[in-house]
């Protein structure tokens, strides 16, 4: 299907801004009604929309499944399920000297939302903040990968089908079809993907004034002190980690092991790996594949960096890259300082907590940060280390499927949250509705004043103001 250019672009934005306009903001009965239509292409299509996610990353149904459409289904179900609480206004009032104020606040839909979402979880990561947007009120035009073709037509293809374009809308294309939507006057812009290419989309929506929300990703450190270690552990950070060949913005980026544990956890590495993917992974139809060329040859870059204890196999034609364990990281090397995301897992060894963190060789601004351990006393220290929105105890992955947790980063991990009620409040702005109704007329409140008057406020300022 052909891209669209930008006065189509544009008559698409100014079609949806005009519909906004033509009508009132859609009620909470109308809100459910898009989410359950949503939900129920979702049921629908649930095979072709496998059949899709398969193709253009090899991923296993299980995977495909479990952590895009299933994910959807429950934001939706939890969603509907709190929907009108959200939407009830707060309201209150207060007594001063001469009046009295009446405050009632409603979250209001920015509007007509541009959706740009990413190759590695393209179903998942186009549609969860729709589900967001619609529920505060928006429109939403999405701007899936062209990394994921598959995926992306079809899900034109189905949501053409099922909604009005003044609600809700996929365009495809390339890089430059992204450039051309953020260059236009959207109401708020929602962005997952690289810090390089959410900085340019930030200054990007600046011209316009725009307010963005960035879902960034970061070197999440996943922390294994001498009490945490257990065959279980291991198994929850390898699985955390190789889910969807390591194509996952919150999967553990390095693992930092006490040097008690660190040969042990090396060999129980090792076997779980054996155990999910077998001898040869590249026939394990449980492992999927690097989703492009590009991103296949900066994760090769990687390998070089360190001693290869596990893996280290790769096949370009098949943008196949074995599970990879690294040790003895040279000093300066790049896979210190990038996100990974990929199938390469340095391992890191550590004397001290209090003198790794001192070390800042961990991102403190990560999308997330793991520890493995039953010491409180070395959890409250990480716990006051970092400043990602989420610090995860001995546990991996989990809460990015959870709708009660807000999903988002803060520093070089991104700005705004979302998921259950935090995109709901992303999404929208308070409307405020202010009242007075007088009773007693103030004397001095208008000029001339006198400093007697100047005194009285100061004594009063509560009660004036």
């Amino acid at each position: 299907m052909g891209e669209m250019g930008n006065i189509a672009l544009r008559a698409l934005l100014e079609n949806q801004q005009e519909d906004i306009r033509q009508n009132s903001v859609p009620s909470v009965g109308e809100r459910k009604k898009t989410l359950l239509r949503l939900k129920q292409m979702l049921i629908d299509h649930e095979a072709a929309l496998i059949e899709a996610l398969v193709s253009d990353m090899r991923r296993p149904a299980f995977e495909a499944f479990s952590f895009e459409i299933a994910l959807l289904l429950n934001e939706i179900d939890y969603v509907c399920r709190f929907l009108k609480k959200w939407t009830r206004p707060e309201r209150s009032s207060h007594i001063k000297f001469g009046y009295i104020e009446s405050i009632r606040k409603k979250r209001n839909p920015y509007g007509s939302v541009l959706i740009i979402s990413p190759w590695n979880y393209p179903l998942q990561l186009a549609l969860m903040p729709a589900i967001s947007a619609i529920a505060t009120g928006n429109r939403c035009v999405i701007k899936p990968s062209e990394y994921a073709p598959a995926t992306s037509e079809l899900l034109k293809k189905v949501i053409s089908q099922m909604f009005s374009p003044e609600v809700l809308t996929v365009v495809t294309g390339d890089m430059q079809t992204s450039k051309l939507l953020t260059a236009l006057p959207f109401d708020l812009i929602f962005f997952t993907g690289s810090q390089e290419t959410g900085k340019a989309v930030a200054q990007q929506a600046a011209n316009q004034l725009t307010p963005v929300v960035l879902e960034l990703g970061g070197k999440n450190a996943c922390i294994l002190d001498e009490t945490g270690f257990s065959s279980e552990a291991i198994r929850e950070i390898v699985w955390g980690k190789f889910l969807n060949a390591g194509q996952t913005c919150i999967a553990p980026d390095t693992l930092f092991v006490h040097e008690s544990i660190f040969e042990k956890t090396l060999s129980e590495i090792s076997a779980a790996l054996l155990a999910f993917y077998g001898d040869h992974s590249i026939e394990s139809k449980d492992y999927g594949r690097i989703c492009h060329l590009g991103h296949f040859q900066k994760l090769l870059q990687f390998i070089t960096q360190g001693k290869i204890r596990v893996g280290g196999a790769y096949e370009a034609e098949d943008l196949f890259i074995a599970p990879t364990v690294l040790t003895d990281i040279q000093p300066g090397s790049s896979i210190l300082q990038d996100e990974i995301f990929g199938p390469i897992l340095p391992v890191i060894s550590y004397t001290n907590l209090e003198s790794l963190l001192h070390q800042q060789v961990i991102q403190r601004d990560a999308l997330v940060a793991y520890m493995f351990s039953k010491n409180k006393q070395h959890i409250q220290l990480v716990q006051k280390y970092m400043r990602s929105t989420t610090i995860s105890i001995n546990q991996v992955i989990h809460y990015g499927a959870n709708p009660r947790v807000a999903f988002g980063g803060v520093g070089r991990s991104g700005q705004g949250s979302y998921h259950g009620k935090a995109g709901f409040q992303t999404f929208g702005y308070d409307k405020t509705d202010y009242k007075v109704y007088r009773y007693l007329q103030v004397p001095g409140k208008f000029p001339p004043y006198s400093d007697r008057n100047l005194h009285l406020v100061k004594k009063f300022r509560k009660w004036f103001l």
